[in-house]
């Protein structure tokens, strides 16, 4: 049995009330980076756009192999990002 199989049992909504959630967290962090005029403040409007692609599974607009690829590809590219411009 493969571990998180539990999760299963919890509806559909749930799990798009938690990514509405976490997209506002996305949103929040990248303005007060943005209001701190960090360098690599724009990086942090990936995260949301994440959350944008698991709603878009939880909707039945993508397949989860889609949404966790793009959530992989754009973490990798926020975190590259951040990394880049925290060295100038």
């Amino acid at each position: 049995m493969p571990i998180g199989t539990f999760l299963d049992t919890f509806p559909p909504s749930l799990f798009i009330v938690i990514h509405i959630i976490l997209l506002l967290v996305g949103v929040w962090a990248a303005t007060a980076a943005a209001k701190s005029k960090l360098s690599y403040a724009s990086a942090f409007w990936l995260y949301p756009v994440v959350h944008v692609g698991f709603l878009a599974y939880l909707l039945g607009f993508f397949t989860l192999r889609m949404s966790v690829f793009l959530e992989q590809v754009l973490v990798l590219v926020m975190v590259l990002w951040i990394v880049m411009k925290a060295r100038q």
